[in-house]
């Protein structure tokens, strides 16, 4: 089955905001639980402190570190969304200039992707998994961070993305979000 998709914009951004999404969520939401931690111990040393026991000055000191700690992976995080959206502009930038439809192919033997400055042939083997999340199918491959192919419903149909479904099912196992 081959397709030809016409890039759209809006759907483009929604593909690259859920991939940094699924990438920073179990990351920040790790944070954020530590920095709740990290308050509980500055408080049970302010406590401690108060009611005249030198070790909370290790707890107070425990607490702190895990503010820096948290503040360095949120301040981490921005960068890279800020870095992520600059080259998200480009390619955006670079497929309007092309005026160019995309090429999915989903083959027997192989998985191909073509655009205006790549041309993949992959054969299935190269992919570790699918995933679908929010009716976009991420079509992971065995390097990177989860570097993904991702082709959604709203771009092909809904006859077309059961297709590819029923396709990958043969061809890789499926995972969750």
């Amino acid at each position: 089955m081959t397709l030809e998709i016409p890039f759209n914009v809006d759907i483009y951004k929604r593909q690259t905001n859920l991939q940094l999404d699924l990438q920073w969520n179990k990351i920040l939401r790790k944070s954020k639980n530590n920095l709740f931690f990290s308050i509980g111990l500055f408080l049970f040393g302010a406590l401690a402190i108060y009611g005249k026991g030198n070790v909370g000055y290790v707890f107070i000191i425990f607490g702190i570190y895990g503010f820096i700690q948290f503040y360095k992976i949120n301040a981490t995080y921005q960068k890279s969304k800020k870095d992520f959206q600059k080259i998200v502009s480009d390619e955006i930038k670079g497929q309007i200039e092309s005026n160019e439809n995309s090429v999915w192919e989903f083959n027997d033997e192989y998985f191909r992707y073509k655009d205006y400055k790549y041309d993949s042939k992959i054969n299935w083997d190269a992919f570790k998994s699918y995933r679908i999340i929010e009716d976009n199918i991420f079509l992971d491959l065995n390097v990177g961070n989860q570097l993904s192919y991702v082709i959604g419903k709203d771009e092909i149909g809904e006859d077309s993305y059961r297709k590819i479904i029923n396709l990958l099912e043969d061809k890789i196992k499926r995972t969750s979000p």
